[in-house]
């Protein structure tokens, strides 16, 4: 498997090498990267990243609830 998404990306051919990658280019490039765990600890960092969001989603509906009463 390829590492750099960027490329999958379809692009014209004669505006390749004259124009930067836009942000939309970038975000789907990150979409396809993580559609696509390479390893089992790629598989762990996510399942972590996904605990920490939910505990910090928590976290601040807890703050917002304690500030609002």
């Amino acid at each position: 498997m390829r590492k750099n998404y960027l490329r999958d990306l379809e692009s014209s051919k004669s505006e390749q090498h004259s124009r930067e990658a836009s942000f939309l280019e970038y975000w789907q490039a990150l979409r396809a990267f993580l559609r696509k765990p390479k390893t089992l600890f790629d598989l762990k960092d996510r399942s972590i990243l996904l605990v920490l969001m939910l505990a910090v989603i928590i976290l601040l509906q807890k703050v917002v609830e304690y500030v609002s009463n």
